[in-house]
Formats: structure tokens, C-alpha cells, sequence
């Protein structure tokens, strides 16, 4: 009879060979590959833009209300917006989540949005519900 030693060490070796089978035929590592995956979470990093430069809760508001064209005066006063994290897209615009608790809604709305810098603060370009 075979040892149970011998089975067992069988078994292990068929399955280390058939998960180190695949990387077999690539390439070695080098350093630019290691470097190459980094740099991607580095400039993510530094996408997230510093909190005084966001968009303020008012700003954000205005704009909501400006752009899907809802009358500020009158339903402006119950309803709430506040930015809760913005990312840079490129030298003028960010992305922000929103989060809205608006008068004639019950609940909060979550919502994305874009905004384009403007000499007079931020315009908000787009806007989506999640």
C-alpha cells in the first residue's frame, strides 16, 4: 500500500503545478512593472481635491436648483445640499457627490455632479441621481 505521505505530497505537488503553470511562459518582473502599478494610485491620490477648493454647500445648491430649472424662492427654503467629496477631472472641473435632502422629497438624494470653475466660483455642468 502507498504511504498517506506519499499521497498527500502527490496531491500538493499537482496542485502547486497547476497554479504556477500559467505564469510560467510571462516574462519576469522588472522594476518599471512594479512602478507602473503605483503611479496609477498615486495620481488618484492626488486627484482628490483639498476641501477649500470644493464647491461650498450654498454654491452647490444654487446650481442644482439653476440647472433642472426649480424655483429657488420657493423651494429653496426646506431643502438642503451639502458636497460630501470632490474629485479633480482636469484644471477647471471637479466631480462631486452630492447629497440632497430637497423640501418636496422625503429622504435624502444621493447625486454626482460636475463642475466647471468660472471666474465667479463653480457652475455645475451636469448632474446625475444615483
Amino acid at each position: 500500500m502507498i504511504a498517506r505521505g506519499f499521497l498527500l505530497g502527490v496531491a500538493f505537488g499537482c496542485v502547486l503545478g497547476v497554479y504556477i503553470a500559467p505564469h510560467l511562459g510571462r516574462p519576469a518582473a522588472r522594476k518599471g512593472d512594479i512602478s507602473e502599478t503605483v503611479l496609477p494610485q498615486l495620481k488618484i491620490v492626488q486627484a482628490e481635491a483639498e476641501k477649500t477648493t470644493w464647491p461650498t454647500d450654498d454654491e452647490a445648491k444654487a446650481q442644482l436648483f439653476d440647472l433642472s430649472k426649480w424655483d429657488l424662492k420657493k423651494h429653496g427654503i426646506g431643502s438642503k445640499v451639502s458636497v460630501n467629496r470632490c474629485i479633480r477631472i482636469s484644471q477647471g472641473e471637479m466631480a462631486c457627490a452630492l447629497m440632497a435632502r430637497l423640501a418636496w422629497i422625503e429622504g435624502e438624494t444621493q447625486i454626482e455632479a460636475v463642475f466647471q470653475a468660472k471666474s465667479d466660483g463653480w457652475k455645475m455642468v451636469a448632474v446625475k441621481n444615483r
